[in-house]
């Protein structure tokens, strides 16, 4: 999919010869580059596990954006016996297949991230995130015309089916909210409904260690190098768990670990060096 990026100068020409806080080209030439297209590609990645629910209306929302081309669809399954699997096939997506104990958060994305090849942006998309309308995804990649915007993430309405814990959790995180934030140093960020550059994910890839907050971690670090995250209120989906007590005592419990030690500073984000996601021979 193609997405313009408003404006003829270049993010070379605009940041010199470092990116964003000293940021070299060496370190990160392909991501500087990318950065500098006027045109950029685009593509989804849906994580998903017996999600046959939702991701029928999910994918066939996303098919049905208006004011950009059709999207490059990757969903990266881990194990679904629900017939997830054979909903996906119905639509012209792509469908990974990985072993369910090979999962986490962070390595299905890495995956997805890895197939998208050609592409400059990368949205994260729950495969129970519902695109509230037809503008949802041009909303959403519109903030990459700044040089500056390492990634972007949407608002969250919470469906019917919330719980109080749902509304209260949302509420506290600000995805609810109506007012659009520029982040230069708060690390919220929703895989969710988020989108970020792909070159950047690449050389700076989601941690695969951690069962939880792994979006939270690589917004932080990207931050650190003197990037912005945009929250876009524009580019909502209906999102929620419907969780009760005992749902969300065992997420925070996954969670909370995470960002604590991130707030510590006992996190430090995984060069690509260190690990290089593979897509599954014959996905």
């Amino acid at each position: 999919m193609l997405f313009a990026v408003p404006g003829p100068e270049t993010a070379i020409a605009r940041a010199g010869p470092l990116g964003p806080v000293g940021l070299s080209l060496v370190a990160l030439p392909e991501a500087i580059a990318a950065i500098g297209r006027t045109v950029l590609n685009v593509a989804i990645v849906i994580r998903a596990k017996n999600e046959a629910r939702d991701i029928g209306d999910t994918l066939q929302a996303i098919y049905q954006q208006q004011g950009i081309a059709a999207p490059e669809v990757i969903v990266v399954d881990s194990g679904s016996t629900d017939g997830t699997q054979d909903i996906v096939r119905r639509f012209p997506a792509r469908l990974i297949e990985i072993p369910p104990e090979t999962f986490s958060y962070g390595r299905a994305l890495n995956i997805g991230i890895a197939a998208a090849k050609g592409s400059d942006i990368v949205v994260s998309l729950s495969a129970h995130s519902l695109p509230a309308h037809e503008r949802w995804l041009v909303n959403l990649v519109s903030g990459f015309g700044d040089w500056r915007v390492a990634g972007v993430y949407g608002r969250q309405i919470p469906r019917a089916n919330a719980s109080f814990f749902d509304h209260f959790g949302m509420a506290l995180s600000g995805v609810t909210s109506p007012r659009r934030r520029w982040q230069e140093r708060d690390m919220m960020f929703s895989n969710a409904n988020g989108a970020f550059r792909r070159e950047l994910c690449l050389a700076l890839p989601f941690d695969e260690r951690l069962p939880g907050a792994e979006d939270l971690v690589w917004a932080a670090a990207v931050q650190r190098l003197g990037y912005a995250i945009i929250y876009e209120p524009t580019a909502p989906v209906y999102h929620s768990h419907g969780e009760r007590l005992p749902q969300l005592l065992r997420r925070l419990a996954k969670d909370q670990p995470t960002i604590l030690k991130l707030k510590l500073g006992l996190l430090r984000p995984r060069p690509a060096a260190a690990r290089s996601p593979a897509v599954p021979e014959g996905s």
